[in-house]
């Protein structure tokens, strides 16, 4: 029995050795066939299993520099079959897809790629087996999504054709692409911005420049209508602006204005009571040294060669640069000179008015004084006389009063007019029964004398009277005064003629103006220069005209037109 078991058992024993040793020999034929398959170069690496895991062992050969090349690419670099499965990968790519190399080889490389992407993928393989192609796509790692760049070309092998298979890492370039559209979108925001902020100045400078033209505009024509002139001088006195009134004022012209200084010596500058002016005393010198504004500051000024001396009034302000520093003076001044005479002229007139109302009332109050004497034994003769000399005192005292209070009236515009149709024949006739009388003169009227006027009558009595008186005191004894009367359009022009001296035609154009008095006559005649200047605002008030016509010695006529009755 124990045989019998014994021998079985030696039976499976040499069984199992028989299959032990067919798998040896089996081993042994592949281990020759690695071997051989290594001889012959056609074993590019083995993978052994370690202690620590497998291990990745790459075998010299003649094409061991392309290996290293293949594993030291920056990118993936695959070799597929027809199905798709992986051949060769190098580490690159498993790097990529972060798992160890020996679970990339064999694996299917559309599983590797994101779900929506393995469809359009196979498509993209299969079409590489006939033409070279690139895609970019999505590979999967660690849940992740990889841009990838695939180019797929096919590869001849000694086995056979392979599909090569190159993945290029995008995200960096994506990352890069992404920033630069970010950058691109921020410049072009910024462009926009700029070419906003571009417009907006556009429009701003634009909208500031026509201000300043418009402000320039303005300033330019105020300058130009100003009734005041204005002149500029820079650090040294030149005068670097002058306004059109400016320019009439001082009579200079554009080219004058360049060559003229403040202080010119052919324009002589003198105060108001005739001394001469220092330069450092004229207002605008005054602005630059003190650097505060002058008011108001009055000078007489004498223009080259025989001209009228002229007054101007002058205000004067100092011109600063950015710094501070006085860089000229401007000043504004007006011609007073009709200001100054007027003032002049009203001296004048007070002390004229003064001596022509103090004669008629000395001469008044001697005649009275007489007559009080001879109250107890008058004289008839002298009696008579005295009285006579005090009324003709006393008319003189009523007709000075008369003027100046006609004066008075014209001036505050209280003249007021009563209007009325007459002839001319009655009023020709009724004025001026004294010069008749006295029988000096002979008046002599001829002309249209039947014409009708509307006037006030009254007024042009007084303005006919004066004009005959000032001819009396002119023309001298046994001397015709002429009226003459004529029709001129709708108005009726009566003159008044004299032989007298005549009158310069200097004064001519000044014998209207209030309190005016002409010199230069051979005779003294009183009067407060009122006279002409109130016949004027009357025929002014009617309507009318005024004016004279004279040679020297060869007398003047007074003339003057006012409305025919309608």
């Amino acid at each position: 029995m124990n045989e019998e078991l014994t021998y079985q058992q030696l039976e499976r024993d040499l069984a199992a050795l028989k299959a032990e040793l067919l798998e040896t020999r089996i081993q042994l034929e592949e281990a020759n066939d690695t071997i051989e398959a290594i001889r012959n170069g056609e074993v590019d690496a083995l993978i052994m299993k370690a202690d620590d895991g497998h291990q990745l062992y790459t075998l010299r050969s003649s094409d061991q520099a392309y290996r290293i090349f293949i594993e030291q690419m920056t990118t993936g670099a695959l070799t597929l079959n027809r199905d798709g499965v992986i051949l060769f990968s190098n580490s690159k790519f498993a790097e990529m897809v972060a798992l160890p190399l020996e679970k990339v080889v064999g694996k299917l490389f559309f599983n590797f790629l994101a779900d929506d992407e393995q469809e359009h993928c196979k498509t993209l393989i299969e079409n590489a087996w006939s033409v070279s192609c690139k895609q970019e796509l999505h590979l999967v790692a660690s849940n992740t999504q990889m841009p990838v760049l695939l180019s797929l070309q096919t590869l001849a092998l000694e086995d056979g054709i392979a599909m090569s298979v190159i993945v290029t890492d995008l995200s960096i370039q994506k990352t890069q692409r992404r920033l630069l559209e970010e950058k691109n979108k921020a410049l072009e925001q910024a462009r926009q911005l700029a070419d906003e902020l571009n417009d907006n100045l556009e429009k701003t400078v634009r909208k500031r420049t026509a201000e300043l033209y418009a402000n320039q505009e303005r300033l330019s024509r105020i300058l130009e209508t100003m009734a005041e002139g204005v002149g500029i001088i820079d650090s040294h006195g030149n005068l670097t602006y002058a306004n059109p009134m400016a320019q009439k004022i001082l009579g200079l012209t554009q080219n004058q204005n360049e060559e003229q200084t403040y202080n010119d010596p052919k324009w002589a500058n003198f105060r108001i009571d005739g001394t001469p002016l220092p330069a450092d005393e004229h207002p605008m010198a005054l602005a630059m040294s003190t650097g505060e504004p002058v008011y108001d500051q009055e000078i007489a000024v004498q223009p080259p060669g025989n001209a009228e001396r002229f007054y101007i009034s002058i205000n004067a302000a100092p011109i600063r640069d950015e710094n501070g520093a006085i860089a000229g003076s401007i000043g504004t001044f007006m011609d007073v000179t009709h200001r100054r005479k007027a003032l002049q002229q009203k001296d004048e007139f007070i002390s004229v008015a003064s001596h022509e109302l103090k004669t008629p009332i000395t001469s008044l109050k001697a005649s009275l004084q007489l007559l009080y004497r001879m109250k107890d034994k008058p004289d008839p003769v002298t009696f008579a006389k005295f009285i006579e000399q005090a009324n003709k005192s006393l008319n003189k005292v009523s007709v000075l009063v008369d003027d100046l209070l006609n004066g008075t009236k014209v001036t505050e515009g209280q003249l007021q007019l009563n209007k009325q149709v007459f002839s001319l024949q009655s009023l020709i006739d009724d004025c001026c029964p004294h010069v008749r009388a006295e029988g000096t003169n002979k008046l002599i009227s001829y002309g249209e004398t039947q014409l009708q006027v509307n006037a006030d009558p009254q007024k042009i009595d007084q303005v006919l009277v004066n004009l005959v008186n000032n001819a009396v005191k002119y023309a001298g004894t046994s001397q015709p005064i002429l009226i003459h009367t004529k029709r001129v359009n709708d108005f009726a022009k009566i003159s008044v003629t004299d032989d007298g001296p005549g009158i310069s035609k200097e004064q001519l154009p000044h014998l209207f103006e209030r309190y005016y008095r002409g010199i230069g006559t051979s005779q003294l005649l009183s009067g407060l220069g009122l006279g002409l200047y109130i016949c004027a605002e009357i025929i002014k008030k009617h309507g009318g005209r005024i004016g004279v016509e004279s040679t020297i010695g060869k007398g003047s006529t007074f003339w003057f037109t006012i409305p025919l009755a309608k």
